[in-house]
């Protein structure tokens, strides 16, 4: 299981000191607007000024952006239930019962491919019935410049039996599919706290909420 501690100068001498090939993914460049970068993952925190109507200063923040096709996914097996992950998320340090989600690779990875590498990454082997895309979502307006995608997988999968290393390495404690009902239950009896999830499912449920109000008149 992952787990952090506050990397100060100290800490930061310290990882050196036991390996000096160690690699920080994070690179400050202040003097050009970026707190924080990293290449790898496609992430730039940049400072900004926040000006009023009058061009004057207010205060100073900070934005971040993602590459284009990060996106998180709503698995819905053969029996229309809906696959979500019991997982341990090191920085509230607690486990979170949420969708399968996560970085594009890279640029050239689109949201399709980012959606069904992390679904077999994190679910399992599965064949793929269909993919729809519900649109985008913002994980949080007061700092995230970009959206993230939001994908619709409709899968057939065995049933799941044993975690592989990969997700086990991802902390993964468990894959589970829950009907509709019980899914909402879940948001009900705040079993379900992840933003991101939870605005996933907002968008899956009125996106099976609209086809049935199409049936219903056609």
């Amino acid at each position: 299981m992952k787990k952090k501690i506050l990397l100060n100068v100290v800490a930061k001498k310290d990882f050196l000191y036991q390996k000096k090939s160690i690699h920080f993914g994070w690179k400050s460049d202040i003097s050009n607007g970026i707190v924080f970068q990293n290449s790898n993952l496609g992430v730039t925190l940049y400072y900004f000024a926040v000006l009023n109507e009058h061009n004057s200063f207010e205060y100073d923040t900070f934005g971040i952006e993602e590459r284009a096709h990060n996106c998180v996914s709503v698995v819905v097996n053969q029996d229309g239930n809906i696959g979500l992950l019991k997982e341990y998320r090191f920085m509230p340090e607690r486990y979170f019962i949420s969708c399968p989600r996560g970085f594009a690779d890279s640029d050239e990875e689109n949201r399709v491919k980012c959606s069904l590498r992390e679904i077999e990454e994190e679910i399992g082997e599965y064949q793929l019935i269909e993919s729809i895309d519900l649109g985008d979502l913002y994980q949080n307006t007061t700092f995230f410049i970009t959206p993230i995608g939001v994908r619709l997988v409709k899968i057939n999968i065995s049933e799941t039996k044993k975690l592989t290393e990969l997700q086990k390495a991802e902390d993964i404690n468990g894959v589970s599919f829950y009907s509709i009902e019980d899914t909402k239950n879940m948001i009900r009896n705040g079993k379900i706290v992840c933003g991101i999830t939870l605005a996933a499912l907002a968008k899956y449920f009125s996106y099976i909420e609209d086809k049935r109000v199409i049936e219903h008149f056609d």
